[in-house]
């Protein structure tokens, strides 16, 4: 009796849906000092971290801290280990979450690029849900007006090879 094995190959294809207006930003300031003067241009008061520990109901969150405080992506080196590289993380939302701002570091704790591509970027601002242009110009004019930011540009996400590392 012979034994025929079957191979079944299955192909995914999918796109990752990009729906948040990319923000590159370049400064030799830190991360919360530059939160700081974002918030005196713009009204823009960030908070550290992913998300809060309490939920909306007033529960105790169950997921590590390290998950709410960081940006974490994951990656496989050239011996195959999964690495985990943190990523500073700030956010802005308005209490019912129609606007959704994120200030992501480029530089991991670890010393990687969260977009390798863009090394020029030292962060990068997410903004999450719809934004007229108006005030999205009127957004980057004010974050160009801080003394110490060498340089702000609307990025275009899907062009990005590394997008998936904006996705959370």
């Amino acid at each position: 009796m012979a034994i025929t094995k079957k191979h079944l190959t299955l192909d995914l294809d999918f796109s990752l849906e990009l729906d948040f207006v990319l923000i590159g930003i370049s400064s030799p300031l830190r991360d919360y000092r530059l939160c700081h003067f974002i918030y005196k241009e713009t009204g823009l008061a960030f908070t550290r971290g992913k998300e809060d520990y309490i939920d909306h109901k007033g529960y105790t969150k169950q997921k590590e801290k390290d998950e709410m405080d960081y940006h974490i992506v994951f990656e496989k080196n050239k011996q195959k280990e999964i690495i985990k590289q943190y990523y500073s993380i700030y956010r802005f939302c308005e209490e019912n979450f129609e606007f959704e701002y994120y200030i992501l570091n480029n530089r991991s704790l670890e010393g990687s690029s969260l977009v390798p591509e863009l090394p020029n970027f030292d962060y990068f601002l997410l903004i999450k849900h719809y934004i007229d242009q108006d005030d999205l110009k009127s957004l980057l004019e004010n974050i160009k007006n801080i003394n110490e930011v060498l340089l702000t540009k609307e990025l275009e996400p899907s062009a990005l090879k590394s997008k998936e590392n904006l996705i959370f």
